[in-house]
């Protein structure tokens, strides 16, 4: 009973830490974008901000975008 306690726990705490991972890579993902750009190409100068981090995700929403045409 006590053994059984203790995965149920073992297993929840590993599931909040996956939502946890999830949640810090949503939130710093575009972060990590804006730095990558502005390492690769100094001449833009991307500051960091909430304006450009929505940017960010706005950009990476279209490129997942898949159009297709069927005639």
């Amino acid at each position: 009973m006590l053994n059984n306690l203790k995965e149920s726990a073992i297993m929840a705490a590993g599931g909040l830490v996956a939502i946890m991972l999830a949640v810090a890579f949503l939130v710093l993902g575009p972060i990590f974008v804006i730095w990558s750009l502005n390492t690769l190409f100094p001449i833009l100068a991307i500051p960091y901000s909430f304006e450009t981090w929505c940017a960010v995700i706005v950009l990476a929403w279209f490129m997942r975008m898949k159009v297709s045409i069927k005639g």
